[in-house]
């Protein structure tokens, strides 16, 4: 009896200890952040970086707002033991790129930012924008 009742124990421990494992559903979220990431970029890119590139990258950064933070949820929710070390390096990575390529817009067309100041505060404003829906 005593028996039966250990190995049910374990049994029980394993399979709540795999079902806490979110390394699959982080690296989901990772890799469409990915993608949107890099069309938002491109929005901005494929206009020469017009106010008009802006306005669209804006649209779409708000289309995909509500949608995005929920999965971003689910990384900053995730604890220590929930996510293995390689996945957390992959997070940290993917994060910062993702955080640099949009930021990085204000460097490459800091020239109009300088000459128009409706520009450049589109553009403040969608780089916080971003940033606040990576960081919450």
């Amino acid at each position: 009896m005593l028996r039966k009742i250990l190995t049910c124990g374990l049994v029980l421990a394993c399979v709540s200890f795999s079902g806490c494992n979110k390394d699959t559903e982080i690296g989901s979220v990772l890799q469409e952040l990915d993608s949107f990431t890099t069309e938002l970029v491109q929005k901005i890119d494929a206009r020469q970086g017009t106010v008009e590139g802006i306005d669209a990258a804006q649209q779409f950064l708000d289309s995909k707002k509500s949608d995005l933070k929920k999965k971003m949820d689910v990384i900053r929710g995730a604890r220590g033991f929930q996510v293995s070390d390689t996945t957390k390096k992959t997070m940290t990575d993917s994060i910062t790129r993702n955080m640099t390529n949009v930021a990085s817009l204000q460097i490459k067309y800091v020239g109009r930012s300088m000459k128009d100041a409706n520009y450049k505060s589109k553009m403040e404003k969608l780089v916080k924008d971003y940033r606040d829906l990576l960081t919450g």
